[in-house]
């Protein structure tokens, strides 16, 4: 990008701007629909079960299933827009890359959550209750809610107000849409405060959960079932986390490549995808529940799991 006074142009333009939403466009649809079809199941067993919605780890992972579909279905809703007006205007690339960005700060606080979960039941079993009462459960879930909240009005307060203008241009990106503001400063403040809580807080907090867990049950982590889970789980958060941190990081270097835009999304979108698959059909509780929905299914009849 030159400037942004009209003069010279918002972006460039490797693969045709059709083309280039298009495909866009036709793998967020896809991911959205398979997460949809793969969450729904989960969602309606948790919501159905009181002795699920008890347990905290279930109430993270319905609510980390309604983030990651509103996520996809926001970008279902801008691509296909952009598509079909053949571009996007800066007030709505703004507003969009604003919301993503935090249903991905929601996203990395439940899988946090998710894990200091796990972390405390394996390895203080007793002091379980007592850390996450009923009360904390529900302070937990809302304050990662009102925090993305929060962090959104303000960004699109402070940052709409010093929008110069709303033009069309062909391509969504941060920083694209930086120089367009009279006080550039503040969006990069916000985005570096925000990737700093993301990799120093969550991301070390989620590793170190991860390896007192491996070293606590080395034992359990012989059979194929653990080892299957564990790396499942990391390849998740590698799928969702690469992506993003690369999107914040360096694609200003990766400007003239649009494939790699397309990769980018694409395994982000992946890695979403999983999330149902890695917390949610791994889990033996949910496996039955899932397989008593089952027409034909049996009491004496069991889900294998490998």
């Amino acid at each position: 990008m030159e400037n942004c006074n009209g003069t010279g142009s918002l972006w460039y333009e490797q693969i045709k701007t059709e083309l280039f939403l298009k495909i866009k466009l036709v793998i967020t649809s896809v991911s959205c629909l398979v997460n949809l079809l793969l969450s729904l199941p989960l969602l309606f067993v948790i919501t159905r079960n009181p002795s699920v919605q008890c347990k905290l780890r279930y109430v993270l992972l319905a609510n980390l299933l309604i983030c990651d579909n509103m996520q996809l279905l926001l970008g279902t809703v801008h691509f296909s827009t952009c598509f079909y007006l053949r571009h996007c205007y800066l007030i709505n690339c703004f507003m969009f890359i604003i919301m993503s960005f935090n249903f991905c700060i929601v996203e990395v606080f439940f899988t946090t959550a998710f894990s200091v979960d796990r972390c405390i039941a394996i390895k203080w079993p007793l002091q379980y209750e007592t850390i996450f009462s009923s009360g904390r459960k529900k302070t937990i879930v809302a304050a990662v809610w009102l925090l993305a909240i929060l962090l959104t009005l303000v960004a699109l307060f402070v940052a709409l107000n010093k929008l110069t203008m709303n033009v069309p241009i062909e391509r969504c990106h941060l920083f694209i849409i930086a120089p367009c503001l009279s006080d550039s400063g503040i969006l990069e403040g916000y985005n570096t405060f925000i990737s700093a809580i993301l990799l120093l807080g969550s991301y070390l907090c989620i590793l170190g959960c991860l390896l007192l867990l491996c070293w606590d049950i080395r034992l359990f982590l012989k059979t194929r079932r653990a080892w299957v889970t564990l790396v499942m789980q990391v390849l998740q958060l590698i799928f969702y986390s690469a992506p993003l941190l690369v999107d914040i990081f360096l694609i200003k270097n990766l400007k003239d490549k649009d494939d790699t835009d397309i990769t980018i999304i694409a395994i982000f979108n992946l890695g979403i995808s999983l999330v149902p698959l890695v917390y949610g059909y791994r889990s033996v509780e949910l496996q039955g529940l899932l397989w008593k929905l089952l027409p034909l299914s049996r009491n004496t009849i069991q889900p294998i799991s490998c």
